[in-house]
């Protein structure tokens, strides 16, 4: 009998500050190494991964994206192909995939070549541009070859203009493809170690990055309680109470045995387009808490310890620069656990705990550096908290988009994959 999971290595090798996993692209099975986003839903890969030019299996739309992120905006066509995806008995392949190729500056994905979107349908969205290349005489009506300007800031600004005049239509994202075409169910699982790769010499290539296993982590299309080699002890159960993005309900965050702190509820502005005031995001390598909670947080930190406000100041000017501040200046046994209480399936509470070697991680980017790996809300974003990486760390997350209306997060301990 074929399994009806797949299981995928990945790695912060490559992206740096979340997992990527390879797939293949084609006919000419181009490897990509694509970071893994629970925040959005669309697959895209950079230009040098995947030449559309002598791909068998192509076939051009008449589709444009263009998509903005946290670390910025990019824009080009809409193909669709074949993807596969794993080795032996865990190889599948998805035939008539949606992509889209990045054909402005490229974005901050380090040494990845792309994304692949693990959310929901509603956030994969494309524009039908046949206006457009009729007004530049293209026949057939293709975005692919791309078009359009859109190398420069300003040239992609003006194309994102031009768009919003143009229909939407809502693509399949290939995580709800793959479930659509009966190859795996309509859940997934990863086992995270860390939020930021671990780096022992500032030398080290992506590949011998990827040879440390503490920068290896695992996929599970389509599976999740029963690989219990990923995991050990029992699994802490959260709702996901909208299925905009993994959205959760944060009820109060906690340092250490100190009062609980209110999470505030999103603003009702806010509503429509965020839907709660909290999200699960494996494309975020910080905790992102609502300002009123960061600053809560911290003011528990300097009571606990006075000198705790003068390190995270010391962290966050290095941090400018890309770098954080010697290993050995963190006694992890000083700093207090982090409990976030969250709604349960049930509607009672759960809490998902972080320790302080998640949130303070050594070896991180650079040999010998400890980051901190809280933030505060980012201007002009809503007041919601993005709950990243270091909170997942050292577990085995299985998001599960069949169970209890629009789905859970079910955490156990990980082990060693």
């Amino acid at each position: 009998m074929t399994q009806n999971h797949l299981k995928l290595r990945t790695t912060l090798a490559y992206a740096k500050g979340a997992y990527t996993v390879e797939i293949k692209i084609g006919s000419q099975r181009s490897a990509a190494n694509v970071l893994l986003d629970s925040g959005s839903s669309t697959l895209v890969v950079l230009p040098q991964a995947y030449d559309p030019s002598h791909d068998q299996n192509l076939t051009a739309t008449s589709l444009a994206q263009s998509i903005a992120y946290g670390i910025g905006t990019w824009a080009g066509p809409v193909l669709r192909t074949e993807i596969a995806f794993g080795d032996q008995r865990h190889a599948r392949i998805l035939p008539d995939a949606e992509i889209a190729i990045i054909e402005s500056s490229a974005q901050n994905f380090r040494d990845a070549d792309g994304m692949l979107g693990l959310a929901y349908r509603k956030l994969d969205k494309a524009h039908d541009v046949t206006a457009l290349l009729t007004e530049k005489k293209i026949d057939p009506n293709h975005s692919w070859p791309w078009p359009f300007q859109t190398k420069e800031s300003a040239d992609l600004s003006a194309f994102k203009t031009q768009l919003r005049d143009q229909p939407l239509v809502n693509l399949t994202p290939c995580f709800s493809a793959l479930e659509a075409e009966g190859i795996i169910s309509d859940k997934f699982s990863l086992l995270i170690k860390r939020a930021l790769v671990h780096v022992l010499d500032d030398g080290a290539t992506p590949e011998q990055l990827a040879a440390d296993p503490l920068n290896d982590g695992v996929l599970v299309l389509g599976g999740g309680e029963e690989c219990q080699s990923l995991y050990e002890g029992g699994f802490e159960t959260a709702k996901i109470v909208h299925d905009l993005y993994y959205n959760a309900n944060l009820i109060a965050v906690q340092v250490g045995d100190k009062p609980r702190i209110p999470a505030p509820a999103l603003s009702e502005k806010y509503q429509s387009a965020y839907a709660s005031n909290a999200i699960f995001d494996t494309g975020s390598s910080f905790l992102v808490l609502e300002a009123s909670v960061y600053d809560a947080v911290l003011a528990d930190f300097a009571e606990h310890d006075k000198s705790f406000p003068d390190l995270i100041a010391r962290f966050q000017k290095s941090f400018q620069k890309e770098h954080g501040i010697a290993n050995d200046s963190i006694k992890m046994q000083h700093w207090p656990k982090l409990h976030f209480h969250l709604e349960s399936p049930s509607g009672d509470e759960v809490t998902f705990t972080c320790t302080p070697g998640n949130y303070w991680q050594r070896n991180s980017l650079h040999a010998g550096e400890c980051f901190f790996l809280l933030m505060r809300q980012m201007p002009k974003w809503p007041n919601q908290s993005i709950l990243g990486l270091p909170l997942l760390s050292g577990h085995y997350c299985v998001f599960d988009r069949r169970a209890d209306g629009e789905g859970v997060l079910r955490l156990a301990k990980a082990k060693d994959a």
